[in-house]
């Protein structure tokens, strides 16, 4: 509906609510939350920026809104009807700079939540879940009054989770809200030693030993943290508390990331955060050298890096006179092998038929995937040589149980290499090659990694590529689980057609 036709049915909604009726004022609030969205909507559009008289019809709306709330309607749906009446002013204030007229709306609004709160128990939780949202509109209009609701809200809570412990999940979410609330103009120490004194005074110590219980299930966490919680069978908070740093990073998908949301969890309740955990010993974790697998890790920061190495490896292909074709099943008449088992090592120096896979998992790093020189001679690699004029290029080439090698090429020769074990096969090589510089691997991988740590998982080719970002599959792993127009297939332009 265009913006006339929604200023055409406020006033038609306008006129049917003279009568004061419940549904005709109910009506005219919603099209008056829709008229203020349009106008809100006009600030990107191509048409007169008309943000400013967005502020009249929301605020009206939230004042009708809150009028029935009080006078008893307290369903969950009306309730949500008007937090959306009061996103919408809010938003309305912020693009126009009205900071007190909505300080003043949303402390109104808090109040009438207060009341009903009180008047109608069987509302209790919507009323507590709008405060804190409430809370954090007022963080940056007036921190005090953002701190009063976010304490109401879990004050209200307190008392749903005393009666049913089921409600510890909604009751960690209050005391969330309420600590980052606490955190707005405060030093970290000061608002935690206050946040410690609310919850104390709200929270008695059976309800503390049931919310360290809370099973991570019904606590709000990012699809990482769970993963990881749930891979260490850590089932509750307190489970959780007795984990460490190392553990996290060296035994699941986590990160740092991963670390500061579960301390943020374990403060709610009172737990000191995550001990950072004694290194693992080196000669502990035995050597693992996962599926064979080759794969080239191109080291460029650009920000359209994938469009440029794309480039770069057609131009490569292009030099041997191999163009880009049509996607197929079949390369240069041979059909595609996707067991990793029947790897064999490819000699050849020149490229031709091939399909190629190209990713970008971490920034600063682009994985190129081929599938005919997955494996190639140690210092070799065609398309290593020809992308390494360019940027750095290290090679990994794994062979299950067997052997595990990097190559680093650089201004289109190689330069420096490292292996556990070693393949049969391997041409003999024309120059000699440097130790590989771990540091320099450190420093491109993960944040938390160290040389030393770099150099204690080597020999662990999982654990060696999650902490140096180097690839950890080829392209017979990784082929299947993407789209096919994300393969590139080059073909020799005088190769014959498949029969």
């Amino acid at each position: 509906m265009d913006l006339s036709s929604i200023e055409r049915q406020v006033a038609a909604d306008r006129g049917a609510a003279i009568d004061r009726s419940l549904d005709a004022q109910l009506r005219l609030a919603t099209s008056l939350c829709e008229l203020a969205k349009a106008l809100v909507a006009t600030k990107n559009g191509p048409e007169r920026d008309r943000t400013a008289e967005a502020l009249a019809p929301a605020q009206e709306a939230v004042a009708i809104r809150l009028h029935w709330l009080k006078a008893g309607q307290v369903s969950a749906r009306f309730a949500g009807e008007v937090q959306e009446a009061l996103r919408v002013f809010e938003q309305a204030a912020r693009h126009i700079g009205h900071r007190e007229l909505a300080a003043n709306t949303i402390r109104n609004a808090c109040g009438a939540y207060r009341q009903v709160a009180h008047t109608h128990p069987q509302a209790a939780g919507v009323c507590a879940d709008a405060l804190s949202k409430c809370g954090v509109w007022l963080c940056r209009l007036d921190p005090a009054t953002a701190v009063a609701a976010s304490e109401d809200a879990v004050r209200i809570r307190s008392g749903l989770f005393a009666a049913n412990p089921d409600q510890s999940g909604k009751y960690l979410a209050s005391l969330s809200t309420l600590l980052r609330t606490l955190m707005v103009g405060r030093q970290r120490k000061q608002a935690i030693a206050t946040y410690r004194e609310r919850y104390a005074a709200l929270t008695s110590p059976e309800m503390t030993t049931r919310l360290r219980h809370t099973r991570i299930e019904d606590i709000d966490l990012t699809i990482k943290t769970y993963t990881a919680l749930a891979k260490l069978e850590c089932a509750t908070l307190e489970r959780a508390g007795r984990l460490t740093q190392q553990q996290i990073l060296y035994q699941t998908s986590g990160d740092l990331s991963t670390i500061e949301e579960i301390n943020w969890k374990l403060a709610l309740v009172g737990i000191k955060p995550l001990t950072p955990g004694a290194m693992p010993d080196p000669p502990s974790r035995p050597v693992e050298i996962a599926t064979t697998y080759g794969a080239l890790s191109v080291r460029c920061s650009a920000r359209d890096a994938v469009a440029q190495v794309r480039a770069a490896v057609i131009a490569a292909y292009a030099t041997d006179g191999a163009q880009p074709v049509e996607g197929s099943t079949h390369l240069g008449g041979v059909e595609i092998i996707w067991s990793a088992a029947d790897l064999e090592l490819n000699a050849a120096v020149q490229l031709g038929d091939d399909m190629v896979l190209i990713e970008q998992p971490y920034p600063g790093s682009v994985t190129v995937m081929s599938l005919k020189w997955e494996l190639a001679n140690v210092g070799r690699h065609p398309l290593a040589l020809r992308l390494s004029t360019r940027w750095p290029v290290i090679t990994v080439a794994a062979t299950e149980n067997m052997a595990y090698e990097l190559c680093k090429y650089e201004g289109g020769k190689a330069v420096q290499y490292a292996a556990l074990g070693r393949p049969s096969g391997q041409a003999p090589l024309d120059e000699p090659l440097a130790p590989l510089d771990f540091a320099a691997l450190a420093d491109y991988g993960a944040d938390y990694a160290s040389e030393t740590q770099v150099r204690a998982a080597f020999g662990n080719s999982p654990m060696f590529a999650k902490l140096t970002h180097l690839p950890a599959n080829g392209i017979r792993q990784t082929a299947e689980t993407v789209p096919h127009t994300d393969l590139l297939f080059f073909q020799k332009t005088n190769a014959p057609e498949a029969s």
